[in-house]
């Protein structure tokens, strides 16, 4: 299954632009990385040349999920890999002819995770037994709930996964996050959308009790998105990884947080990464103090 999903194309060069700007009792934040703390105001810019190639031609709608882009080699070095990622092309169109409700492509190099990301106007748990095709699978699909975006404005965009009983799901890998030295070696996930490209740094890996992220923080709130962080870094679990640097992660940043379930134990393992790159810088979002 995860390996008629795996493709490779082309990341273009980066554009990041970070402004947050406070507009009466909300905060109006545009950018990749908000440095802002509350009741602050940070304004930067960095900008990089942009290299964009043409989308992969349109095979049939049919063979997309199998073949977009690229073959990747099935054993690839970690330099192969990372180079893989930055080298990666969607065809969008086709991908919307296939099922409309892929909106992003993720893709976390030194894993086997590549797949087509989807929202289901139907139910939350609709991805949970569908596949990327929209058919009946009980390998599931990498989903987002409704309560999120799909523009991934939100301040923290909760990807689902399942990582199988036999620890062969589209999610499993999200567990070798669990050792010290691929932490450290594996920094970076993507996620491709139609017409930009967010890259995004690995700062957290840890088991919590399996409740949803969605219902237990208002992430519309300031205070919802503190409580996330503050309860992140509260957590005492002995097998977390943290990275440095990342300390100051705030409520005004951009977060994914890539979930999954051990059967075995019942915890929940989540891997969270902050936005640090927007190639169009089109990433923005209201929040409510």
């Amino acid at each position: 299954m995860q390996s008629n999903l795996k493709k490779a194309g082309i990341l273009a060069g980066l554009l990041l632009v970070i402004a947050a700007v406070s507009v009466g009792g909300s905060i109006y934040i545009e950018g990749s990385v908000a440095e802002t703390r509350e009741n602050e105001t940070v304004t930067a810019e960095s900008e990089a040349e942009t290299s964009r190639n043409e989308a992969v031609p349109s095979e049939s709608t049919a063979e997309i999920l199998e073949n977009t882009g690229n073959d990747a080699e099935s054993s690839r070095t970690e330099e192969a890999a990372d180079e893989s990622a930055e080298n990666k092309r969607i065809d969008f169109d086709a991908l919307y002819e296939k099922n409309p409700d892929i909106f992003a492509w993720l893709c976390v190099p030194g894993t086997e995770i590549d797949y087509p990301v989807l929202q289901s106007g139907q139910s939350d748990t609709f991805y949970e037994n569908h596949n990327a095709y929209g058919e009946e699978d009980d390998t599931g699909a990498v989903y987002i709930e409704l309560a999120n975006l799909t523009s991934m404005c939100d301040f923290n965009t909760v990807l689902h996964g399942k990582a199988g009983a036999d620890g062969n799901g589209l999610f499993a890998d999200l567990y070798r996050f669990q050792e010290p030295d691929f932490f450290k070696e594996h920094e970076y996930a993507y996620v491709y959308l139609d017409g930009n490209v967010l890259v995004y740094e690995i700062f957290a890996a840890y088991e919590r009790e399996d409740t949803s992220l969605i219902r237990t923080y208002d992430f519309t709130y300031l205070s919802g998105c503190q409580q996330f962080l503050d309860d992140l870094y509260a957590t005492r679990d002995m097998g977390m990884n943290l990275r440095e640097g990342w300390e100051g992660v705030n409520a005004y940043h951009y977060l994914i947080t890539l979930t999954t379930r051990d059967e075995k134990t019942g915890r929940q393992f989540i891997v969270t990464a902050a936005l640090i790159q927007d190639t169009e810088g089109t990433i923005s979002r209201i929040v409510t103090e």
